[in-house]
């Protein structure tokens, strides 16, 4: 029998903290999610997991009342799986090993994303639309990942 090449897929914490607090069960991210989950393998590196975390540290976060706990919380209830990619080079060692990007602050995203050999990357962050250099991921925007046609090889 014929199984689908599920593919490495990874999110960026904009969608993780998106999903949170949505409200609506059909949001965008939410579908981005489960198809992950269900047609891939949905796995985030713990400096994504970091950002999440420090989302409720932000004013944003602050208003919404989310707290560290909850939104662990909410991530654990994902099922994913997180990988542990620590310590992160530092930022003139990324760049000097071929990382690039627009915001020198998302060069520890692009070096995790690469460390977990991602097929692809959901991100609404408009710094990675630019020149990005270091990935080998397919970085696409969460309409996009919903929508792209089913191309997978079979094996």
């Amino acid at each position: 029998m014929l199984r689908r090449k599920k593919r490495r897929v990874t999110v960026d914490a904009n969608i993780l903290i998106a999903y949170i607090v949505s409200k609506k069960e059909g949001s965008l991210e939410r579908k981005v999610l489960i198809k992950a989950a269900n047609d891939d393998r949905l796995l985030i590196t713990d400096v994504i997991m970091d950002e999440c975390i420090n989302f409720a540290y932000k004013k944003e976060g602050r208003k919404r009342g989310l707290t560290e706990a909850a939104i662990a919380a909410k991530i654990r209830e994902l099922d994913l799986k997180i990988i542990s990619i620590k310590p992160i080079p530092s930022d003139d060692e990324l760049k000097a090993a071929g990382y690039a990007i627009r915001d020198d602050d998302d060069l520890k995203i692009l070096y995790s994303v690469s460390t977990i050999n991602a097929d692809i990357f959901v991100t609404r962050d408009d710094d990675f639309k630019g020149d990005v250099r270091g990935i080998r991921a397919k970085i696409m925007d969460p309409v996009s990942y919903i929508r792209e046609e089913d191309r997978r090889q079979y094996f």
